[in-house]
């Protein structure tokens, strides 16, 4: 097999392009990704400070978002106090208002201001209407105590009605 035979300045071309190309790489890389060192194999103790560094910067990043939303919630909430301000405000005005205003005709009601005024009069145990005779039996057996009695009651459109108790043996 016959071999490629090279001059010694040809090869030394030859290996300061594949150098050149090697160090085109590299730089694309830091390019691309933004970092001076890209694997541990480079530099081992920039590697991993460049690690740590960056995740101390996205540490702080995520807490600068949570701040941020802190921040937003606040200024809801203010103006969401605000606006409960004014509705208070406004409620206190209207209210004030009302206070101040004369009524001019107040309404007149029909309805009996008492209860006591629409209802019957009531019947009671020594009422003249049951001759002085209790209605109540007083005893717990059936009928003890009731003596033979007629009751009259008057209804409020002055109809009468009679009722007769019989007498208990």
């Amino acid at each position: 097999m016959s071999g490629i035979v090279l001059s010694a300045s040809v090869r030394q071309n030859l290996l300061s392009l594949q150098s050149t190309a090697d160090l085109l790489a590299t730089t694309q890389s830091r390019l691309s990704t933004g970092k001076k060192v890209n694997t541990a194999l480079d530099n081992p103790t920039n590697f991993f400070t460049a690690q740590s560094l960056d995740g101390r910067a996205s540490d702080i990043s995520n807490l600068l978002d949570g701040i941020g939303n802190g921040v937003q919630v606040l200024q809801a909430a203010n103006a969401g106090i605000t606006s409960l301000q004014k509705l208070v405000d406004t409620a206190k005005s209207i209210a004030n208002q009302a206070l101040q205003t004369p009524v001019a005709n107040p309404p007149k009601s029909t309805a009996s201001p008492t209860i006591a005024a629409a209802t019957p009069p009531a019947i009671t145990r020594d009422s003249a209407a049951s001759g002085g005779v209790s209605l109540v039996a007083s005893g717990s057996g059936r009928g003890t105590g009731m003596r033979p009695s007629n009751l009259a009651v008057t209804g409020i459109y002055s109809c009468t009605s009679s009722i007769s108790v019989p007498r208990s043996k």
